[in-house]
């Protein structure tokens, strides 16, 4: 038997970390778990202090605006800094490109099912210093609603050896 390197290997071992997630659930206690960003606000999605790993990001999303995968701007921002290390449309990011929404699934990143409108990416991302995720509606047409979630672990310090996501 060999000593195995795929995507399942290290799922036996125990994290030190304290889960936690950031998501659209309705602060007033109701049944709207979404936020809606009109044409041109910025919304922030996630705000985490300390130091941890994104584990798994989800949404989905519902705008008049065909084009809002192109048209909706994804941020992510690292340790405090004042750029960010991901700048991306929000479909692109997910990977489905040109502003489509269709089905596309890989191991970091997939969009499923019925024609893609479930975004989720499994890329960790590992911070020191504080996470910032925000969406900007570019498109002239309100972003009705946004659902998302964002699962993260709160760890001491991240790993000497973890870098920096940037898209």
């Amino acid at each position: 038997m060999g000593s195995g390197n795929g995507p399942l290997d290290g799922l036996y071992r125990l994290r030190s970390g304290r889960s936690r997630r950031a998501s659209s659930y309705d602060r007033n206690g109701g049944n709207a778990d979404r936020i809606v960003v009109a044409p041109g606000q910025t919304a922030v999605l996630a705000d985490i202090r300390g130091s941890g790993v994104i584990r798994h990001i989800w949404c989905t999303i519902a705008c008049k605006d065909p084009m809002i995968r192109r048209n909706a701007v994804l941020r992510m921002y690292w340790d405090g800094e004042a750029e960010p290390s991901v700048l991306a449309p929000l479909g692109d990011f997910f990977g489905q490109g040109w502003g489509e929404a269709y089905n596309f699934v890989s191991l970091p990143v997939c969009a499923a099912p019925l024609h893609g409108r479930a975004l989720n990416c499994y890329f960790p991302m590992p911070f020191a210093d504080g996470a910032r995720i925000t969406v900007e509606n570019e498109s002239g047409e309100p972003i009705n609603s946004l659902y998302f979630y964002i699962d993260y672990e709160e760890l001491d310090a991240p790993p000497a050896e973890a870098g920096r996501f940037h898209a």
